[in-house]
């Protein structure tokens, strides 16, 4: 149990850690890799993460982005 409980605790920080490495990446001018691409992976983990579908997350952007255009 305490193997599965610091797994988790790692997890947790690697996770932590790899959303401000990617806020370093937005930063930058210019990336190897898509944006697109990026936030569709992004939306699959997070779905399968927190049990939300993938069309919610989407359709949260869209809200998101579309109060952010007023």
């Amino acid at each position: 149990m305490a193997n599965a409980n610091e797994e988790y605790k790692k997890a947790k920080f690697d996770i932590a850690n790899l959303l401000g490495w990617f806020e370093c990446e937005l930063a930058k001018e210019s990336n190897l890799g898509s944006p697109v691409d990026a936030r569709r992976e992004l939306i699959r983990a997070l779905a399968l993460y927190s049990g939300v579908s993938e069309n919610q997350i989407k359709e949260s952007l869209e809200d998101l982005n579309e109060g952010t255009s007023k």
